[in-house]
Parts: structure tokens; sequence; C-alpha cells
């Protein structure tokens, strides 16, 4: 995470270049000196981690990201210097789930896709998100983005339009570890993310 927050200003003013970023209703709790907290977002592409660290700038951006993809040495090099968790994300270990919640006790961000898979359209979601935030006892915050899928040399031209939506906070600290909790957390951080994603498709057509 060193190597992570030294190049930060530098990855801060090349990707402002590569598009238009318009942040709405990003929470207090995401600022400098908060405690740590669960960004939960839809997921298009690669771009919209880059595009959310970008938001909560100059807090770091975790990631939990599946397994598979830390397999070639230089590309674990780049994950974990970049700040990824490693995740099965079928069958999440202990290790793993522990990781994010120090992580998070820590004072960090964590972002997680509840999808856990690329998707424009609405699928399940699954449990990973509220699991780990009833664990930490830190909150939930829903998210949209809206943007491109990748990062292209040709945005650095053409700065294509970039959107996140933050939605209302929903606190953990108070609640009971039970697999209903887990359940009714993940269907009210589904339906905040189906609300902002209504909100946006409105915005667009505008």
């Amino acid at each position: 995470m060193n190597l992570l927050k030294a190049v930060s200003p530098g990855l801060k003013v090349l990707i402002d270049r590569a598009g238009k970023l318009e942040i709405i209703n990003r929470p207090d709790l995401l600022q400098l000196g908060r405690p740590g907290a669960i960004i939960a977002c839809n997921h298009v592409g690669w771009a919209d981690s880059i595009w959310l660290a970008n938001a909560v700038y100059p807090r770091q951006l975790r990631y939990m990201s599946k397994h598979g993809l830390f397999d070639p040495p230089l590309a674990r090099w780049v994950l974990e210097h970049a700040g990824s968790i490693p995740i099965d994300r079928v069958k999440p270990s202990l290790s793993s789930i522990k990781t994010a919640v120090d992580i998070l006790q820590h004072g960090e961000i964590i972002l997680i896709f509840p999808s856990g898979t690329r998707s424009e359209t609405n699928i399940a979601f699954k449990r990973g998100a509220a699991t780990i935030a009833l664990h930490a006892r830190v909150p939930l915050v829903p998210a949209f983005y809206q943007g491109p899928t990748n990062i292209e040399v040709a945005h650095l031209i053409n700065r294509p339009r970039v959107r996140v939506t933050f939605g209302a906070p929903i606190p953990t600290a108070a609640l009971n570890f039970e697999k209903e909790t887990i359940i009714a957390l993940t269907r009210q951080l589904r339906t905040a993310i189906d609300e902002l994603r209504s909100i946006a498709n409105v915005e667009l057509y505008r």
C-alpha cells in the first residue's frame, strides 16, 4: 500500500484526463480521518473500480478481487500493490473475510461488487458485502457507476462523461449477527442500488 500512496497523486492527474467525473452525494464518512466502510457498487467493467477510487480520493480504496486473477506472478504483484484482496467468490475463506475485517477496522475503505461479476443488468446479489460489514461493524455505502467499461487512450482526447452516485450509508453496528440479518441487509443494499439505478436512468433521458 505504500507504493499505491506514493503514486496515487500522479495516477489521479492521469485518470482525471481520461474522463469528466461527476460525484453525487458523497457521504461525509468517506472523508479523510473517518472510520472504515464498505462501498457496494454495480459492476460493468474494470474501469468502474478506477473511477470509484478517484471518487473517494484522497482516501485509499481497497478491493475484493477473485482469487484467479492473482495466479500470474506479475498480476499478483500489481494487484497486491493496488490494494486488492483475493477472495473465492463461490466459497469465501475465513482468512479472506478476516483480512477484510481487519482492514476495515483499521479505518480503510473496501469496494465490493455484490453482483460478483460484470453486468449491465440486475442480477442476484451475493451476501459477502453484508457479511463482512456485520463482522467489522462498519456501514455499507451503496453506489452506482455510469461510464465506460474500460479506459482507452482515446478517452484522453474525448473525455467521456463519468458519474458516481452514492446512496445513504446503511449502518450495521447495532445489528445482530444472524443469517436473517445478512439476508435483510443484502436485500436493503439491492433496493438502494436499484433506486440509484432508477434515478440515474431518469437523469440520462432528460
